[in-house]
């Protein structure tokens, strides 16, 4: 049976304590509506930012997921892995390339399309995906997940893969973002993780 993750996923964890909001400032009577839209700004950005400071990282691991299709011989694949907030993370191989396919309960499952978000070229995905979130223990609500994805880019390297951080919104249940490697890369990741809402990566067009 072929191995379906090939290259670790070499993510720091990341761990911060939940700072109250800070307060607004204060209004006078006197303030002109440029300085209250300044102030009014100001706040948000506060609270935007004690919001993320509450985020935390979990991990589970895709090196012990669960074949349930082992593709009878042939070069693909399903597997099931165990996550976290009601989530479980189906892995689907198929010539050299892995996916990513998100279940929850009472909902459709919605394959994520990584090998061709990335390029389309062959790709294998790291060994530990990261959960960012806030609660503790049970009560730990994911928002987002990371995960290394290891994707040939340049067809004439196929040895120097390009190991990038896809960036996957759990409520809208898409990639939005793709980390390229650099230095702060998985900061980077974990600061779109816990900021504002963006739009997810168009799949038309990427998608066969």
């Amino acid at each position: 049976m072929k191995r379906i993750v090939l290259l670790p996923l070499l993510l720091l964890a990341a761990c911060s304590g939940g700072d109250k909001d800070p307060e607004a400032p204060a209004a006078t009577g006197g303030a002109s509506p440029a300085a209250s839209e300044d102030a009014a700004a100001a706040t948000s950005d506060s609270a935007d930012a004690a919001g993320a400071a509450g985020r935390t990282s979990r991990y589970t691991s895709l090196k012990d997921c669960k074949v349930v299709d082992d593709g009878g011989g042939e070069d693909w694949s399903v597997s099931r892995c165990e996550g976290l907030g009601g989530f479980t993370v189906v892995i689907n191989y198929g010539d050299a390339r892995d996916d990513l396919e998100l279940q929850y309960p009472q909902r459709q499952p919605v394959a994520l399309g990584l090998p061709y978000l990335a390029g389309g070229g062959f790709n294998t995905l790291g060994d530990t995906v990261e959960w960012r979130g806030s609660g503790a223990g049970t009560a730990f609500a994911p928002t987002a997940l990371i995960v290394r994805n290891s994707t040939v880019q340049n067809p004439e390297r196929p040895d120097r893969p390009t190991a990038l951080l896809a960036v996957i919104d759990l409520k809208q249940e898409c990639v939005v973002a793709q980390v390229r490697p650099g230095p702060g890369q998985n900061e980077q990741a974990r600061a779109i993780a816990d900021g504002p809402v963006r739009k997810c990566l168009p799949l038309e067009g990427v998608v066969p």
